[in-house]
């Protein structure tokens, strides 16, 4: 079971959220998506805001990457963006991910990982084992990727963090099963597994430590496919989950484990799904080549953030109100969002947009950069 911890900020939703919709709805989504994006090839495009050419060449997906990642010019920022589509089938995520980038024309491609980590055997759900890998079927949805992109742009892999991991299993228990969904119930299970890491240190460590290891023995298997890095998504830089502190204690040092395992990896992406002011200095010696983070739910400004850290930054889009933006309203979002991160900048929202989102509304936000959506370059 997962509860809404993000109900809060409905249009950026974790790979649980999305079990949360009926499957009926799934699939009408799905069958809309296929039955209209040959529509979204018709759709007027706004002029490119940027040449279209660096020297006397255009610039292919990697190479656009690759200049914003040295900070050099170039004839528009990179951008991504994605949703989940929660599969059944390594064969169907692949299909969903490959159509949607030949769709909307991004220039990478995150995978998103929709299947879930292994609950433990014994019925406590911490007491893991490290695994060769906790997602075999995630591997296998990398491995098609990479064939159908047959090297058209860098792909990249989707993980949660140990301390996300470690709060889906914890909800999983079955004290939990029919309690229902509220904010107030999310606070209640927060503060339990709270006073679990306070009451029963070694077990939580010993679980954390099981989870960060077999992360790691999964990244090791992404970069033979191929994946350029993985985006790892810190869900509890925020004070609802614990101080400062309690990061420090609990959850920084296997967090630190899995971008050090990711250090070699050109597009890494440390994406802060929650962040508050005081957590913001916490993953200065992380070695993350890229930032992203969301402004809307943050309130935190990209030139805020520029000031500390010197890697590219991506977001600066609203993934909340994402639906609702004109295309016009996305340029003027990423536009302000470049000039305060400067030339490392990829355009993206904060974090995923709404699964229920139509073709047309995707198509904004290629055409707000100037992309027919409708080609792959």
């Amino acid at each position: 079971m997962w509860t809404r911890i993000a109900s809060q900020r409905p249009g950026c939703l974790t790979k649980h959220d999305s079990l949360m919709l009926p499957e009926t709805d799934l699939i009408m989504n799905r069958r809309k998506f296929l039955s209209t994006a040959a529509a979204t090839a018709t759709l007027t495009l706004a002029r490119p805001v940027f040449a279209k050419k660096v020297g006397s060449a255009a610039l292919t997906h990697k190479e656009r990457v690759d200049r914003a990642l040295r900070g050099q010019d170039l004839d528009r920022p990179p951008f991504t963006f994605y949703h989940h589509y929660k599969r059944a089938s390594a064969q169907l995520e692949a299909q969903d991910h490959l159509e949607f980038h030949r769709t909307y024309n991004t220039d990478i491609v995150k995978v998103m990982n929709d299947f879930d980590y292994p609950q433990a055997t014994t019925g406590k759900w911490y007491e893991l084992k490290p695994l060769d890998s906790p997602f075999p079927n995630q591997l296998a949805t990398l491995r098609l990727v990479r064939d159908g992109l047959n090297g058209d742009a860098y792909f990249i892999d989707t993980i949660y963090g140990p301390y996300m991991t470690a709060m889906i299993l914890f909800q999983s228990q079955p004290r939990f099963a029919n309690l229902g969904k509220s904010e107030e119930i999310e606070d209640a299970q927060i503060k339990s597994l709270h006073e679990f890491q306070q009451q029963n240190p070694d077990a939580w460590h010993s679980a954390l430590d099981a989870i960060t290891h077999s992360t790691i023995n999964h990244i090791r298997h992404t970069k033979d496919i191929g994946a350029s890095g993985a985006l790892v998504s810190i869900f509890n830089a925020k004070s609802k989950f614990g101080s400062v502190a309690d990061y420090e204690r609990y959850t920084r040092p296997y967090d630190k484990r899995v971008f050090d395992a990711l250090a070699d990896t050109k597009l890494s992406i440390l994406h802060l799904h929650y962040l508050e002011r005081p957590y913001l200095d916490q993953f200065k010696d992380f070695n993350a080549p890229v930032i992203q983070y969301s402004v809307k739910t943050s309130g935190i400004p990209i030139s805020e953030v520029r000031k500390q850290y010197s890697q590219p930054i991506a977001g600066g889009v609203d993934e909340i109100d994402f639906e609702k933006l004109t295309a016009t309203e996305m340029r003027t979002q990423w536009t302000e969002a470049r000039k305060e991160a400067g030339t490392k900048y990829i355009a993206a929202p904060g974090c995923s947009v709404p699964n229920s989102s139509t073709p047309e509304e995707l198509a904004r936000f290629p055409r707000s950069l100037g992309i027919d959506a409708s080609h792959a370059s």
